[in-house]
């Protein structure tokens, strides 16, 4: 089998929206949106965040992809929209099909967000994980240090507990 982690490609947009609904549909109470919200966006949402991931200004996006299938995902944005006090690039969006999972494809997934939050000069990169992830969060706990928990913000459910994590 032939895995490889890659930089998401502008015109792949929709691939990048049935993984994503995938993500959502597999771990509801995963991120920071819902699957209902997402499969309302328009094709258009979906191509401007491929071309924005592919650009790799101000997020970046890649993409574990095994044998042509993709089975991983993970975004990187520069600044942390949720909390403007914290400066720095924040990891967003992660995922990993149950297929894949155990494999060390997440790890390899943060690895390509750090590299390029390193390439771009931070010290840093921050991540929110809900407690309800906290087993899928392994594939982060020994790339950094510096745990903090807090309430999320407008999360799209019932508040639960979230866990920051920094690589320095």
């Amino acid at each position: 089998m032939n895995l490889e982690i890659r930089q998401i490609r502008a015109g792949e947009g929709l691939r990048l929206r049935t993984l994503r609904l995938h993500a959502l549909a597999d771990a509801p109470t995963a991120f920071g949106s819902t699957l209902a919200r997402e499969e309302a966006f328009p094709e258009s949402v979906w191509h401007e965040r491929a071309a924005g991931g592919a650009e790799g200004g101000d997020r970046i996006t890649f993409i574990a992809e095994q044998d042509g299938r993709w089975v991983g995902l993970v975004t990187g944005l520069a600044e942390d929209p949720e909390d403007p006090k914290q400066s720095g690039p924040v990891l967003v969006g992660m995922f990993v099909d149950g297929t894949e999972r155990r494999h060390g494809v997440g790890a390899m997934l943060v690895e390509g967000v750090a590299a390029w939050a390193r390439a771009r000069g931070a010290a840093r990169l921050s991540l929110w994980v809900f407690s309800s992830t906290s087993r899928r969060s392994r594939s982060t706990g020994n790339a950094g240090s510096g745990r903090r928990a807090r309430r999320s913000r407008s999360p799209p459910r019932p508040p639960s507990r979230s866990c920051g994590w920094s690589a320095t």
